[in-house]
């Protein structure tokens, strides 16, 4: 795979100046600030993410992707794994995933005409999509030093526990990585950046809807149970 190729590489998309821990949720919380002091993040010009893996989500985006969840919790496949470049080698950051919603729908899949078809409002969401990776805070020369894995995350339409990330059958979600720089100077704000990956746009159900993404997960993973309709 050339991890290169443009489709694959991300810089990032929304920069705050202000990222914080809200008391209610306990979940980092990035505020934009149009009066921030941009000439501290020139090296966010350097920045970059690229998705390992990205063929399988690519294919799968086709077919309009699924991701199988439940009240007691399922992983993701394929795995979010990401290769960062460009951080500053000294400082530390904190590396968190969030599972954000695409749209306002519900969804259900049509069986005789193949496709997924908007049924209705989604459900109100869970502000408690975020993940935040083990190892996080950790110096950018650490994240730097091998790819981002996200392995042990599971998706969760129960309460969320431990390492999971809450979300709602049958919506749309896309998964945005967030490195949080954490502020050496009194002064200054923790710094946040996203990197919205679109490849992993996915739907979340109880079972494989799609007999195409059913397969193609088969063919990789082994472990999928497509059900007979």
């Amino acid at each position: 795979m050339d991890s290169g190729a443009s489709p694959l590489t991300r810089t990032f998309t929304s920069v705050c100046s202000h990222a914080h821990v809200d008391i209610a949720s306990q979940q980092w919380v990035c505020q934009n600030n149009p009066h921030h002091d941009q000439t501290r993040g020139q090296i966010e010009d350097n920045i970059t993410a690229v998705l390992e893996g990205a063929e399988l989500w690519t294919q799968l985006r086709q077919f309009q992707n699924e991701m199988v969840v439940g009240p007691t919790g399922r992983r993701m496949f394929p795995n979010f794994n990401v290769r960062l470049n460009g951080l500053w080698p000294t400082r530390f950051y904190h590396i968190f995933l969030e599972a954000r919603p695409i749209d306002h729908n519900k969804h259900s899949f049509d069986y005789q005409t193949q496709r997924w078809l908007i049924t209705g409002p989604a459900e109100m969401e869970s502000n408690k999509r975020i993940y935040y990776h083990p190892e996080t805070p950790l110096q950018g020369s650490g994240w730097m030093r091998k790819p981002i894995s996200f392995k042990t995350p599971k998706f969760t339409t129960g309460r969320r526990e431990g390492n999971m990330i809450e979300i709602r059958k049958g919506q749309k979600y896309v998964l945005v990585l967030h490195v949080v720089e954490i502020s050496d100077e009194e002064d200054q704000s923790n710094k946040c950046l996203e990197f919205v990956f679109e490849e992993t746009e996915f739907i979340t159900v109880s079972s494989h809807q799609n007999q195409a993404v059913a397969a193609t997960k088969l063919n990789r993973n082994g472990r999928i149970n497509v059900p007979v309709h």
